[in-house]
């Protein structure tokens, strides 16, 4: 008789759970399923998202795919929190609020192995500065589009930013008392809370950078000229992260001269207009240049091979070519410019106190580890 109601506990306590286990292994079956069919991080992303006890799964497809799972430290510093995030999945993140000044930031795998900045001679419009160049980078945050005005008048408000040209006091391009006309014609376009921020130098954007540093705790800067290219090709090889050509196929995919955007040729688009590449990046194509950390050298391949950025202005000659001294290198081209221009790996300079409409920047961070 005693034993009675230790069966019946047994019954209430232990076949509910197994009923429960029952119902789950259809479910966990079906979520390795999708794993093993996973072709890409973002659709690894949203198995993770919805399943977290398919880690090990998530992060054993990812490595076979050439991406990896991170575990990532966000927030700032007294309220970060670790994150995982699948490399190349396309999840953004943001250190504080979008109103505090940071921008939204995804993950960028570590380069495959064999992966080359620049392009091949055979490739339309190659340049003689895009010598292909075999690098290893190591995984690493980018902002998924470049900083926006909002983004960055929050660093002005804060006193840790210079005013852009537009907003500059007293200056002649100042948007509503200077003499010069080109940032008023281009309005709204140019002072629109969610819009690219333009008319920024390069000293501008690392000051930014450092702001962003000092604010969350984490170690944000400029993005390397390589790891600009990795993020912008998002595994592809062509000259566009979606082919050799800008395609007729109905789908405008960035502003620059003949892309067939409303923004061609007059003004910079909203700054995450277009779709994304499938790492997660908007406008790494036109739109506006973007300021990356390294001194320009003609001859590309003389660079770092670890991703880092050339901080040494110590440029050899090319030929009976005088080296290049004291400039910065901007990369992605811009509304203003011909599709030629924007490719993955395109390469200009400038002054690093050189300001206009067209030039902005995006900012990267690194993974603690």
């Amino acid at each position: 008789m005693a034993s009675a109601p230790i069966i019946s506990l047994f019954t209430r306590a232990f076949l509910p759970a197994v009923g429960a286990l029952a119902a789950a292994l259809p479910a966990l079956a079906n979520e390795d399923t999708a794993v093993a069919a996973a072709a890409d991080g973002a659709s690894l992303q949203a198995i993770l998202d919805r399943a977290p006890e398919a880690r090990d799964a998530v992060a054993a497809r990812a490595t076979a795919l050439g991406l990896g799972l991170v575990s990532l430290r966000v927030g700032e510093t007294d309220a970060a929190r670790i994150e995982l995030r699948v490399a190349g999945g396309a999840k953004p993140f943001r250190d504080c609020d979008a109103s505090a000044g940071c921008p939204p930031m995804v993950v960028v795998p570590a380069s495959p192995a064999g992966f080359m900045i620049g392009s091949p001679e055979t490739e339309a419009e190659h340049g003689d500065d895009e010598t292909l160049t075999a690098v290893t980078i190591r995984p690493f945050a980018i902002g998924t589009r470049p900083v926006t005005v909002a983004e960055y008048k929050a660093c002005v408000a804060a006193g840790g930013c210079a005013p852009p040209e537009w907003l500059e006091p007293g200056g002649q391009h100042n948007i509503e008392t200077g003499s010069s006309r080109y940032y008023l014609n281009l309005g709204a376009a140019v002072t629109g809370p969610d819009q690219p921020i333009v008319g920024v130098s390069h000293i501008d954007a690392t000051t930014y950078a450092a702001w962003l540093s000092k604010k969350t705790g984490h170690a944000y800067r400029l993005p390397s000229e390589a790891e600009w290219e990795l993020a912008a090709r998002a595994g592809s090889k062509t000259a566009y992260w979606w082919g050799d050509t800008v395609p007729e196929d109905g789908v405008v995919r960035a502003a620059c001269e003949g892309c067939g955007s409303e923004w061609d040729s007059k003004s910079p688009a909203p700054a995450d207009a277009f779709p994304a590449n499938p790492w997660g990046l908007h406008n790494v194509h036109g739109n506006v240049w973007q300021w990356v950390a390294d001194f320009y050298c003609e001859d590309y391949g003389s660079g770092p091979k670890d991703g880092s950025p050339r901080l040494t202005d110590d440029c050899a000659p090319v030929g009976d070519r005088p080296p290049a001294r004291g400039v910065r290198a901007l990369r992605g081209g811009s509304s203003f410019y011909p599709a030629k221009a924007m490719r993955s790996a395109m390469r200009v300079r400038n002054v690093p106190e050189f300001r206009n409409f067209s030039v902005g920047f995006r900012v990267a961070r690194d993974i603690e580890r």
